[in-house]
């Protein structure tokens, strides 16, 4: 070789193997990691979580009532007529001013609600309640976004092993392909028959243009919600394999009563609709308020323009005597708002159960359809072997040889279906009984 073409081969063998290394590595998650990375940055919990700021805010906003009230106030007036008196004084006539044309206040008021029949506790009761709300709302966010994530992460691996059954499947064909040109040549076969292996081969590729585009499409949407930048690369460190579930109901609906998100939401509602229908009742009692105010003005008899310090004192009582039956529409609205949530709170354990019950009959469904294409997928790859010996000997077609590798490629691709619908339906079981998607063990280990 020529040193010249040497040393070019060389170099560019070695800036290929520089780009090589800093090519930035492709990101493998655990289901966990999966999750977890979208949770922290996820819009929608985001949007939650300041929800709880707001509701923690209004609870010091309606405590401010326990406090007095404090109001510095100052002014100027200017008046264009003053009342005066004039009369005759020790033989003159005197003149006597009743008020100052320039007139100075500065005052500091002081209000409390001495006596108010408890609205001010009941107020910080229900903002109280809001913020439990708000806080079920953002476990509630985070275990939907949690749930969500997984038909992303199990749909990723089934795309991908549904690839390596096509790549499996269009490599056989290709093989075929050889003995059926070396058929040709020896005048076995025609050349419709290498026409009809390429257009399997075509259409296989065909198909797996489609999955490779269900995966770009599935990580755009993970990195949306995750917050990634929309090319980010990353692949699902995980397998896609048959796991045996067999759930028991009366235990999985008693944990769904305790945990989904959904009825500790409605149970604080339920409190709420209470705690608003107490408040109601008290909109026709008396409430008791004292206020003290502390002034400096001029305009006092006799020295109407000399500025002095004076106080009063106030408690004023008072009691609605006829609202216009406002308070008794509002004691019936909080009512019927607590009726609606009660029957809210049952249907949806009516629902949850309904839920549990589909669950499960699902999951039976799909382990009885996997055992039965475990048996297809064995006869199919049976039938095939003896496909191949008698397409080499000459005894069947090449049409038939191509149905018995189709059916070997449509029983495993069948089967990763099966696995894959069965796995959903296994987590979306655990989602309607409202358990985390990862539990902490005494040992500090993360188990889904």
């Amino acid at each position: 070789m020529h040193p010249k073409i040497k040393y070019l081969v060389l170099t560019i063998f070695l800036v290929a193997a520089l780009t090589f290394n800093y090519l930035p590595a492709q990101e493998k998650f655990t289901l966990k990691q999966f999750v977890e990375n979208a949770l922290q940055s996820n819009e929608g919990i985001q949007i939650a979580l300041e929800a709880v700021n707001n509701a923690e805010a209004k609870i010091s906003e309606s405590k401010s009532l326990y406090y007095p009230q404090a109001t510095l106030s100052a002014s100027y007036t200017r008046l264009s007529l003053t009342p005066e008196l004039t009369m005759p004084f020790n033989g003159q006539m005197m003149t006597f001013k009743f008020a100052s044309p320039n007139n100075y206040s500065m005052k500091l008021g002081v209000t409390e609600q001495v006596f108010n029949w408890g609205r001010t506790g009941k107020l910080v009761k229900m903002n109280e309640i809001g913020m439990a709300l708000a806080r079920e709302n953002v476990a509630q966010v985070k275990h939907v976004v949690s749930y969500q994530l997984v038909p992303i992460f199990y749909g990723i691996l089934f795309t991908g092993n549904a690839v390596k059954v096509l790549d499996d499947t269009a490599r056989l064909f290709r093989e075929k392909l050889d003995i059926a040109r070396e058929r040709y040549k020896a005048g076995l076969a025609s050349d419709f028959d290498i026409s009809l292996l390429q257009v399997q081969i075509s259409s296989i590729e065909g198909q797996k243009l489609d999955l490779l585009n269900n995966i770009r499409k599935w990580k755009l949407t993970y990195n949306k919600i995750a917050g990634r930048a929309p090319d980010a690369g990353f692949e699902p460190d995980d397998s896609l394999d048959f796991q045996p579930f067999t759930p028991d109901k009366n235990q999985l609906l008693q944990e769904a009563l305790a945990n989904r998100e959904e009825i500790k939401i409605l149970a604080h509602q339920q409190n709420l609709a209470r705690t608003q229908a107490t408040l109601a009742a008290t909109g026709n009692k008396p409430t008791v308020v004292a206020i003290l105010n502390y002034e400096f003005r001029n305009g006092f008899m006799p020295e109407i323009d000399k500025i002095k310090g004076n106080w009063s004192a106030v408690l004023s009582a008072a009691c609605p005597v006829f609202d216009g039956f406002k308070t008794k529409a509002q004691e019936a609205q909080a009512q019927s708002s607590l009726k609606t949530v009660e029957k809210q709170i049952a249907e949806l354990r009516d629902g949850i159960e309904l839920e549990i019950n589909q669950g499960i009959e699902d999951i039976k469904t799909f382990e009885q359809k996997i055992a039965i294409e475990k048996i297809k997928t064995g006869h199919a790859e049976n039938a095939l072997k003896i496909a191949e010996t008698r397409y080499r000997s000459g005894f069947i077609s090449t049409t038939d040889l191509i149905d018995a590798q189709n059916a070997v490629g449509a029983a495993q691709l069948n089967y990763l279906q099966l696995v894959f619908n069965h796995t959903l339906t296994k987590y979306s079981l655990l989602r309607a009984v409202g358990r985390k998607l990862f539990q902490e063990t005494q040992q500090g280990e993360v188990t889904p």
